[in-house]
């Protein structure tokens, strides 16, 4: 039986809108690199300490990346949300961390914002959406909330043959940083992290003066100001 014109037709149309549905948009992967000094973040090793005399050696690091956002500032109904957008970053086996986004170009868009540390809400909230998760040793309690940032190492001081524990659990809601950057690629998201910024942009923390940071809202502060400068860059 002979298909008429007009069905084959159709059908045409139909298969090709398919086919531009699904080629019009990609997998979008954001990656994080972690350098300390400039070199690669490697568990144990020794680097220069960023303030003071010494080195020092990192164990643990951890951070809360949130509330990822892809702005158009040409049509800003195209701005795309993350949903659930809480991503703990670590990097036990490498010094890169990364995540996929489904169905993203970045062609419709010229700049991509992110926050360090979680929302007031989310922060203190019973849900668990994305990765907070208290299993994942980030969350202090349900009134306190999470700790944005985990910085654990040893301090080797060139005064003293002894160890010195640095720790360096940074919260409190006031503590999340919103921060937005140029888009310089139309094929990849790659953020660099400087973990020694940390320490010396804007504030100067020397591991002799100040080793331990935990529910101190004064120092936690001086931490969070500097990760809202240079600590994330977009390569």
């Amino acid at each position: 039986m002979q298909i008429p014109f007009p069905i084959k037709y159709i059908d045409c149309v139909i298969i090709l809108m398919l086919l531009c549905s699904c080629t019009s948009e990609k997998t979008l992967t954001v990656n994080f690199n972690t350098y300390v000094n400039g070199e690669e973040l490697e568990y144990g090793k020794k680097y220069a300490s960023p303030n003071g005399d010494g080195t020092f050696a990192l164990y643990d690091f951890k951070l809360y990346v949130s509330n990822l956002q892809l702005i158009s500032t040409t049509n800003p109904e195209k701005d795309y949300f993350e949903k659930e957008s809480y991503h703990l970053l670590k990097f036990h086996t490498s010094n890169n961390y990364s995540f996929v986004l489904n169905n993203i170009s970045l062609e419709s868009y010229d700049k991509i914002g992110i926050s360090i540390g979680v929302d007031e809400e989310a922060n203190l909230s019973i849900k668990n959406p994305g990765d907070l998760d208290p299993t994942n040793q980030m969350a202090w309690n349900w009134t306190s909330g999470y700790k944005f940032l985990l910085f654990e190492g040893l301090y080797y001081p060139e005064s003293s043959e002894n160890e010195i524990p640095i720790v360096f659990h940074i919260g409190f809601s006031e503590n999340k940083k919103d921060l937005v950057f140029d888009i310089t690629s139309k094929n990849e998201i790659q953020f660099d992290i400087e973990i020694t910024e940390l320490f010396k942009n804007p504030n100067i923390i020397d591991f002799n003066e100040l080793p331990k940071v935990l529910f101190n809202k004064e120092h936690s502060a001086l931490i969070a100001s500097n990760y809202f400068n240079s600590f994330i860059k977009l390569k």
